[in-house]
């Protein structure tokens, strides 16, 4: 069983399905995880003046632990010792450097529904990032 066993997160309804997912197939999954939670400050980078991005950062680390620390009560609760992560970036980006700071051995990650074909080609999948470049497994809820 791997043993470095990185999930992704944020605050949408398919990480919320992922969650529920890994907790309800616990005894696959060992304690030890790490939850990465990614803040994409890409659009503040494009619209925020220079001398406000410190502040448009700092705040967005602050609300980002929040969301994390909320999404790890149900790891906790559930017998897991989570490690948390907070990443400000491109979330697929942050995620693939993560994986390849830590030599992950496993990636869960969902996938938002209605996406594929055309829609991915246009907009990017950040599953489907992670997917094409990483060597480790993967699996994909």
């Amino acid at each position: 069983m791997p043993s470095r066993i990185l999930i992704p997160v944020d605050e949408s309804l398919t990480a919320q399905h992922t969650i529920d997912a890994v907790i309800a197939n616990k005894d696959l999954v060992p304690q030890e995880i790490l939850l990465l939670h990614v803040v994409d400050v890409h659009l503040a980078q494009r619209l925020v003046p220079d001398i406000q991005k410190q502040m448009v950062y700092d705040s967005s680390k602050k609300l980002g632990r929040r969301v994390l620390e909320q999404l790890a009560i149900p790891f906790r609760e559930a017998g897991f010792e989570p490690q948390l992560r907070l990443e400000l970036g491109t979330p697929g980006e942050a995620i693939l450097k993560v994986i390849k700071e830590l030599n992950i051995e496993l990636v869960i990650i969902g996938r938002h529904p209605g996406g594929g074909g055309l829609r991915d080609i246009m907009f990017g999948s950040v599953a489907n990032q992670v997917i094409r470049e990483v060597k480790c497994p993967i699996l994909l809820i």
